[in-house]
């Protein structure tokens, strides 16, 4: 079943979100051992939440479009009071003081957070090989990686651990993993979806994104996520994005991009069996839509590596002066935990 029919079996009462979260714990207990997607699974907690929603559709209520659906939420994403680690040491034992923008949202839309998924270690990385917690492993071939820095959200979809996921991507880690496990991942227009809550990487490039089996679940998702926060200052003045309507429309008219740079004249590393593909795929698109774009930019990956490695820099050396006080408060001054509140 899609999201979409999932959801409406739920909101009929043909279904409980109960029943429909212990047939993926199920497959979590299963599989979550050889995958290893996960950092936490939140059992307890998912539960209570599927309690809840089925206690609002017994009383009429429709708790919102993603009723009774598991979702799994990258591991560098902030939920309070529940470990949020980017799958690195230096966070061990942090539990946020609040919910990022978008997990509100994921709550407030009906949906049940399942856990928080593995990635690189904050995020650094392409194969969810480098992480505190071990290694991910592709669910389509567990000697493969999953790629990353978002494999665990990739891996929970492709495993069947969840319909749905949330990811982060500054130069690819939603759209790589995606596409080594087979599932729909999407990286939005930059602004489009609230960064608040979101742990930094690079904040000129980050984009929370969904991850799907299908596309029209994939576009649900970034329906309930995307709009407008006053709380993130780069999130664009705009209502929630309105894109499962557009799923029937077609691509005719539309202009397709193809990256020159990224092709095997610049990175003949990527042999021709990966470009054979990417033209299997991408030319019955180009014939509906008429139209070609070739976007040249002959310095793209210097300036991506010029913002990311600036950026990281500024964000570790916070991370870093926020450890060591802390170690000073509780080791060398033998202080209480207690924030200072004016002067008190």
């Amino acid at each position: 079943m899609t999201v979409q029919e999932t959801v409406l079996a739920i909101q009929k009462g043909e279904m409980k979100a109960q029943e429909v979260l212990e047939s993926h714990l199920k497959t979590i207990q299963d599989r979550e051992e050889e995958i290893n997607a996960f950092n936490l699974v939140m059992t307890e907690e998912a539960i209570k939440e599927a309690e809840k929603i089925d206690s609002l559709v017994a009383e009429g209520k429709n708790p919102g479009p993603l009723t009774g659906i598991p979702v799994a939420v990258k591991d560098n994403i902030c939920t309070q009071g529940i470990p949020t680690t980017c799958s690195s040491n230096i966070l061990a034992g942090w539990l946020p003081p609040y919910d990022a923008t978008i997990v509100e949202r994921l709550r407030d839309a009906g949906a049940v957070i399942v856990g928080k998924t593995n990635l690189d270690e904050f995020a650094m990385g392409a194969s969810t090989e480098n992480s505190a917690f071990g290694p991910t492993r592709n669910p389509l071939d567990t000697t493969r990686v999953p790629g990353g820095s978002s494999g665990g959200s990739a891996a929970a979809v492709a495993a069947g651990f969840t319909p749905l996921a949330i990811g982060s991507d500054t130069g690819g880690s939603i759209r790589q993993p995606a596409a080594l496990c087979g599932v729909v991942g999407v990286k939005p227009t930059y602004g489009r979806v609230s960064r608040y809550g979101l742990v930094a990487f690079a904040s000129s490039l980050d984009q929370i994104g969904p991850f799907a089996e299908t596309v029209a679940d994939a576009a649900l998702l970034l329906e309930v996520i995307s709009g407008h926060d006053p709380l993130d200052t780069t999130s664009i003045p705009e209502p929630p994005l309105d894109l499962s309507s557009a799923l029937t429309q077609g691509v005719e008219g539309l202009r397709i991009g193809v990256i020159d740079e990224l092709t095997y004249m610049y990175y003949p590393m990527y042999g021709m069996g990966i470009l054979a593909s990417f033209a299997l795929v991408i030319s019955p698109y180009i014939q509906m839509a008429g139209n070609m774009y070739i976007i040249t930019n002959r310095r793209i990956i210097g300036r991506f590596d010029f913002i990311v490695h600036r950026e990281s820099t500024i964000y570790f050396e916070r991370i870093q002066n926020v450890k060591v006080n802390q170690y000073l408060l509780d080791n060398i001054f033998n202080t209480c935990k207690t924030p200072v509140v004016d002067g008190k």
